[in-house]
């Protein structure tokens, strides 16, 4: 009884995130922000735990994993995505190395363990793998766990309600440490991408929380004092119509009695566009930007791949609509489709440029595990992934699969399509295009220049230790090309009224990061991907690759 009574150290590992889009480590520096998001998945698990757990949470992309962390440990709790993997398996062998029991989950781990082949995980070193969703298996190992009987796997596949998942443990982190907090609404998606796993994942049939319960969890994360940006981290936020839209308008009254202390932003899918209820009530709330999967403009690219939502409008007039109501469109784009044609590089850069689309996520196809994409390509022998493992970075130059476009063409013209993406001349031009279509003294813009005040009230802009430096830094950077750029689109977007240069000095930010990103990739040299099985010649001869079309513009 008195060892059941100890309280058990759990330490919980978020694992580093390395240079991506995503990371925006250039954008984060200036602000004095350490990381984009906090680990919302870890904060929500260790909520889980009953009061006999002492939980510490790291998270190495806000600070460094010690030794002694792990040695006055007792369990450890560790996740991550594909993009992680280096970084997960570097801490799982140090755990493993001082004898501490590893519990791991999430999306890598789920996608990763048991599969033919290759041993992603290096499972022999994983204790217990808690599998799907954490509300279903978790609670099943942690009574095993203390029982003394806990399993090596926990798989159930069954899709829990969220009114069993609990508020997450802010209190675990430094919420001043992120550029953003982050919550969830819903899982699932009701379209089928061949390339997406997240049905595989989450399902087809949106579940969400009740709206009281989401609003009890923004209370929470206002009663830690932070204001600013708040990431709704829904793969598909308006899947569930009806469930979205009763909650919003609780949201919407919530901010606006608090003036707008959150803006939020969320992925969803173009059909936004088509419900103009929908629209204004995520503007009311204070949404200022969506990320929507563009992927292509080539609409038999978007029905072959089963982006049916994107062949079925006119993306053009929907991502200005979008826009014009006060929300920016950041956008995924693809290249690697069977259907791509030899000019598919030029129409994907004539698209973002039309569309204003500044903050464009331009990544070559993968083939991840469980998705339909990776069986069909696996069925006719073009999964080459022992040979080249994808990071899960969108933006590696890494194929694992034999593309039907020869591979050295492909890469190139990606790296082609990301360089002049970010030619600073570009990414401005997109830029004033998008602060133009934002309306004037909107409500979201109004919002904007709250969280900038916090941002510069606690920046290394206004604390700079050795302020000669600051103003040599400051004189450098806009002196530069880049600098020269974003200072003339400061001057165009004044036009605009003072309200819109808080949007602008973010994209200046965030412009800073993905034009070093760019010139990464610009720079990399791809791996050689091997020549084509005899499975793949027989099922997709060379002779009916596709070239350029003179029809179906997009």
């Amino acid at each position: 009884m008195e060892n059941m009574m100890k309280k058990i150290n759990a330490l919980m590992i978020q694992p580093k995130t390395p240079q991506t889009f995503w990371s925006h480590d250039d954008s984060l520096k200036p602000a004095g922000f350490k990381a984009v998001m906090p680990p919302l998945g870890l904060m929500t698990v260790a909520a889980m735990l009953s009061e006999n757990y002492d939980v510490t949470l790291i998270d190495m992309n806000v600070g460094d994993l010690e030794i002694r962390d792990i040695e006055r440990s007792d369990i450890v709790f560790l996740t991550g995505m594909w993009i992680h993997r280096e970084s997960f398996l570097k801490v799982l062998n140090m755990c493993h190395e001082r004898g501490k029991t590893v519990v791991a989950g999430g999306p890598f781990v789920q996608s990763a363990y048991g599969r033919p082949g290759r041993d992603y995980l290096e499972s022999d070193k994983i204790d217990h793998l808690v599998l799907y969703e954490a509300e279903n298996n978790l609670p099943l190992f942690l009574r095993d766990y203390a029982r003394g009987t806990a399993k090596k796997v926990y798989d159930n596949r069954e899709k829990p309600g969220l009114d069993l998942t609990p508020p997450p443990r802010f209190d675990l982190i430094r919420p001043d440490d992120y550029a953003s907090m982050a919550l969830q609404f819903s899982r699932g998606c009701p379209f089928n991408c061949e390339f997406c796993d997240i049905v595989q994942m989450f399902g087809r049939i949106p579940r969400t929380k009740s709206p009281a319960q989401f609003m009890n969890e923004v209370e929470a994360l206002y009663a830690t004092g932070y204001r600013g940006r708040l990431f709704i981290v829904d793969d598909n936020f308006i899947a569930n119509r009806k469930a979205v839209k009763e909650m919003l308008r609780l949201l919407a009254a919530w901010q606006e009695e608090r003036n707008y202390p959150y803006l939020l932003f969320t992925e969803a899918s173009i059909d936004l566009a088509g419900d103009d209820g929908l629209l204004d009530l995520m503007v009311r709330s204070g949404f200022t930007s969506v990320f929507i999967g563009i992927e292509s403009p080539d609409s038999a690219t978007l029905r072959a791949t089963n982006k049916n939502q994107n062949a079925a409008c006119d993306m053009n007039d929907a991502i200005v609509k979008i826009q014009k109501s006060g929300i920016e469109v950041m956008a995924g784009f693809i290249l690697g489709f069977d259907t791509d044609t030899d000019d598919v590089f030029d129409r994907q850069l004539a698209f973002i440029r039309r569309n204003g689309i500044a903050q464009s996520m331009v990544g070559l196809l993968a083939a991840m595990p469980n998705t339909d994409l990776y069986k069909r390509l696996e069925r006719e022998g073009r999964i080459i992934e022992q040979e080249n493992p994808h990071s899960g970075d969108n933006v590696d130059t890494v194929l694992n699969f034999v593309p039907i476009m020869p591979a050295e063409q492909l890469v190139e013209g990606y790296k082609r399509v990301i360089a002049e993406t970010y030619a600073p001349k570009n990414y401005f031009a997109r830029a004033s295009t998008l602060i133009s279509r934002l309306p004037d003294l909107k409500i979201s813009e109004l919002r904007r220049a709250a969280p900038w005040k916090r941002k510069l009230a606690k920046s290394k802009l206004t604390n700079y230790p050795n302020r000669t430096r600051l103003i040599l830094e400051l004189t450098k950077f806009f002196f530069s090309s880049f600098g020269i750029h974003a200072l003339s689109f400061i001057i165009r977007s004044s036009r605009f009224g003072l309200l819109a240069l808080p949007a602008a000095i973010e994209l200046v930010f965030r412009g800073r990061h993905y034009v070093s990103v760019a010139g990464r990739i610009a720079n990399t040299k791809p791996r050689p991907v091997p020549a084509r099985n005899k499975l793949y010649h027989k099922i997709i001869p060379q002779a009916v690759r596709p070239t350029t079309r003179a029809c179906d513009r997009g």
